[in-house]
């Protein structure tokens, strides 16, 4: 019996191995982690207090990239090698957040629905809908050999492209169109002069431009001719 002990002592300590590797396994599987990105309130001029209080219905944003992870950009070296790629996940969620959290910024009362009804009209006791689809996202950082007072010197761009459609109830057609959010770092130089980027982390600059795209949804010109605007103060 006393010999018995060494021995399941050894096969526990395998079993614990065996179990580390494979998590530590699955762990290199998934790669490096997905961006962190966040909406920015009122990033976008004039897109706040601009309504008045209406319900509208957000259906969950649909799109290839709206769930699950994906690769959407990479950092690069200024010999163009690959120093890092880039992923997304769940991104249909985020953006639904930022939607959700820019059209109550915006003056409305928006509520979360994962489907449209199937006869296309807004729920019943809600005047408005809004579908979303996720069409491109995307963000590159790129190195130069340019050196400058703020370190080595770098070009980055982010991109986040929707299709939207906006359905009042009783209308004949819904309000169809596209929203686009752009971030280019860092500003160009002028006789000379360089400025400092604004962004400097792929993350940041992504949700700027997310922010960008949900803004410009939000004060598109046709939903100001559709949905009611807010009183005027004096």
């Amino acid at each position: 019996m006393k010999d018995n002990f060494p021995r399941v002592a050894r096969s526990h300590s395998r079993t614990l191995l065996l179990l580390a590797a494979l998590l530590l396994g699955g762990a290199a599987c998934r790669g490096p982690s997905p961006l962190k990105l966040h909406y920015l309130p009122g990033f976008v001029a004039g897109s706040e207090r601009i309504y008045a209080p209406a319900k509208i219905a957000v259906v969950e944003p649909t799109g290839q990239l709206a769930s699950g992870r994906f690769e959407i950009g990479g950092i690069y070296g200024d010999d163009g090698s690959d120093r890092a790629r880039l992923y997304i996940e769940d991104f249909g969620a985020t953006l639904n957040t930022a939607m959700l959290r820019a059209l109550t910024d915006a003056g409305l009362e928006p509520a979360a629905i994962e489907s449209a009804p199937a006869d296309g009209e807004p729920p019943d006791g809600i005047d408005f809908m809004l579908t979303v689809s996720i069409d491109a996202v995307s963000v590159d950082k790129r190195f130069t050999t340019e050196q400058t007072i703020h370190g080595q010197y770098f070009r980055m761009k982010s991109e986040v492209q929707l299709t939207f459609a906006l359905t009042a109830r009783g209308a004949a057609a819904p309000i169809k169109g596209e929203a686009l959010g752009l971030e280019e770092e860092p500003p160009a130089p002028v006789g000379g002069e360089v400025f400092l980027p604004l962004e400097t982390e792929p993350a940041e600059s992504l949700s700027v431009a997310l922010s960008r795209a949900v803004g410009e949804l939000v004060t598109e010109p046709r939903f100001r001719a559709v949905l009611p605007a807010a009183a005027a103060t004096s």
